[in-house]
């Protein structure tokens, strides 16, 4: 007999992959995926989809796959990079970067060879990002406990990158403990810890204005799609609609740890 634990964060990272798999549009009667479309993930995301590419941080790079055929991945190349990197987020024919010391960006025009073209150094921090219409969002979130980022305030940094080789700090918001970030639309999401799920109106999206605070929800990473919040939080996997405007509650799966008895 063994008895075996499945843990929240096992269930947490299953949950968003099958997000991220859902955003992948796949032709049924070939097999391939159409190269314009791009995977669905969240902010904090170690691996994304563009085209006919799985991308995966691995240490400093990142490793590519071929998923023409999308039930047997084959391994193509590494992007060897210097930075520590820790999120990856596909922006138009970029890739952004989330690294311990900033945002850098990587130019995807060629999918199977990314190229460096830009960076946007702050203090070392966890700090994840998502793109809309030249900007990109950017949470760092002060966190002693990760021997980086304590000597900085909890906030989200606006980065004008209509010059992706020079990405220029715009404004900061000041936030209490940001993690995740989403956008659909003119919406922005953003995980602020106890502070609750926030909404920010993006109608100037170089300054964002709060529109809605969740009280209560205390969120890891949010997925923003057709009028949808996919929420990760300590206790599993929730599941809003906006469509009123204003975030409600649909559906919840709880990922609390399950014992179970395997004969």
């Amino acid at each position: 007999m063994r008895i075996d634990k499945l843990s929240p964060l096992v269930l947490t990272v299953l949950s968003a992959s099958v997000l991220s798999l859902a955003g992948c549009n796949s032709d049924s009667s070939s097999g391939s995926f159409d190269g314009a479309v791009t995977g669905i993930g969240g902010s904090t995301a170690r691996m994304t989809i563009s085209g006919d590419y799985l991308y995966a941080i691995s240490g400093s790079s990142v490793q590519l796959f071929d998923i023409t055929a999308p039930e047997a991945p084959a391994p193509y190349t590494q992007v060897q990079v210097q930075w520590d990197i820790q999120t990856l987020f596909p922006y138009e024919n970029y890739l952004l970067v989330g690294a311990a010391s900033g945002l850098h960006i990587l130019d995807n025009t060629d999918p199977a060879s990314p190229q460096y073209v830009g960076d946007f150094t702050h203090a070392r921090t966890v700090d994840p990002v998502v793109a809309k219409d030249g900007y990109a969002y950017v949470t760092l979130k002060r966190d002693t406990s990760l021997q980086t980022g304590g000597d900085i305030d909890n906030q989200m940094n606006v980065v004008d990158i209509s010059d992706v080789t020079q990405p220029q700090l715009v404004e900061t918001v000041s936030m209490q403990a940001p993690a995740g970030l989403s956008v659909e639309g003119s919406e922005l999401y953003v995980c602020d810890g106890v502070a609750g799920l926030k909404t920010f109106d993006l109608s100037n999206p170089a300054k964002p204005e709060i529109a809605n605070v969740l009280q209560g929800v205390d969120c890891l990473d949010v997925i923003a799609q057709d009028q949808r919040l996919y929420v990760i939080d300590d206790l599993g996997l929730k599941q809003y609609s906006t469509v009123s405007g204003v975030p409600v509650l649909l559906s919840s799966i709880d990922t609390k740890p399950v014992v179970y008895v395997l004969d």
